[in-house]
């Protein structure tokens, strides 16, 4: 049973390093999702009567808790090693730019789509916290146009286009395809045009991915702080305060969730009245700030904990963005 929760734990971690640079609109839900999937995984491990239960570290001290509205445009201490929005468009940018000149050396005027922007984790880590927004949406999330855009799938390239574009590094040629592919008498480099701007972005260690193990910390503190006494005393707080504007919910979560929000096209009255209580009680019972100063607090712990390699992820991700800067500059 340990050895197939060891495993399963490892997979989450793989899963989640393999998917990090699809992943557009991450709030605390998502958030919460791949934390509950590790500790499904995990949690069998600890049923090991042999290994005994592990023990629980105790709450870390908060020194000073801010008082906020929202946690827009604020940082929690994992950030740092992970890569930003800004410089995932730096990166961006630059592979797109490798491509397409990698493309035009066989015959073709090609440059991929844009990815998108790489979501700021701290937009709605902590639920609904814009008032404007909660006027005229409640609890959606994002113009209706953007949803369509995220949603409508990518056209695949020709046949001979899609050779040469490649798959990416580590990908294979395929069974039936020649050890040595070529186009008007080109070597196509391994892994295609993909492949090569790739190689050329990680040139001396750089990586393109967030690090599997910065991620599980960022994911862990947002489990550990919800079931922190400290935030769940101001949950409690806000309940009461919802409750006497109408609204019965435990917790922001619950709100947030209420199926009722899912089956209307665009937010009702009663959502919007809802989304506008829940801000309302946020801000008078400090609940953001109360949170956000319990999450930093674990994750400061767990950064301390492995300071060392996420230190050596940091220089991996400022290789890759030097790589990136010396492409545009050539």
């Amino acid at each position: 049973m340990r050895s197939a929760a060891l495993a399963s734990t490892r997979s989450v971690r793989r899963s989640v390093q393999r998917s990090v640079r699809s992943i557009r609109p991450v709030g605390a839900p998502v958030i919460a999702a791949l934390v509950a999937l590790g500790a499904a995984a995990a949690g069998c491990a600890a049923a090991d009567p042999k290994a005994g239960p592990a023990p629980a570290a105790a709450p870390p001290v908060v020194d000073a808790i801010p008082t906020l509205d929202t946690a827009d445009g604020r940082a929690l201490p994992v950030a740092q090693y992970l890569i930003s929005p800004d410089e995932d468009r730096r990166i961006e940018t630059a592979r797109t730019a490798l491509i397409g000149a990698c493309m035009k050396r066989f015959g073709f005027d090609y440059a991929p789509a844009a990815n998108g922007t790489k979501p700021d984790l701290m937009v709605r880590r902590y639920y609904l916290t814009d008032a404007a927004s909660a006027a005229v949406q409640g609890y959606r999330w994002g113009a209706p146009a953007d949803r369509a855009q995220q949603s409508a799938a990518p056209q695949p390239p020709a046949p001979e286009l899609q050779a040469v574009l490649g798959q990416g590094r580590g990908t294979p040629a395929g069974p039936a395809a020649p050890a040595e592919r070529t186009h008007n008498g080109l070597a196509i480099p391994p892994g295609g045009c993909l492949g090569e701007a790739d190689d050329t972005l990680t040139r001396g260690g750089g990586i393109l991915q967030d690090d599997a193990e910065a991620l599980e910390i960022n994911g862990r503190s947002f489990a550990d702080s919800m079931a922190d006494a400290r935030v769940k005393a101001a949950f409690a707080a806000w309940s009461r305060c919802m409750k006497e504007k109408g609204q019965t919910y435990a917790s922001p979560v619950d709100a947030v969730g209420d199926e009722r929000w899912f089956s209307s096209p665009t937010a009702t009255p009663p959502e919007i009245a809802a989304a506008t209580a829940d801000i309302g009680c946020k801000q008078q019972n400090n609940v953001v700030g109360i949170w956000f100063a319990v999450e930093t607090a674990y994750q400061d712990r767990a950064v301390q904990a492995d300071l060392k390699r996420l230190e050596q992820t940091r220089r991996a991700i400022d290789t890759t963005l030097a790589n990136a800067a010396a492409t545009k500059a050539s």
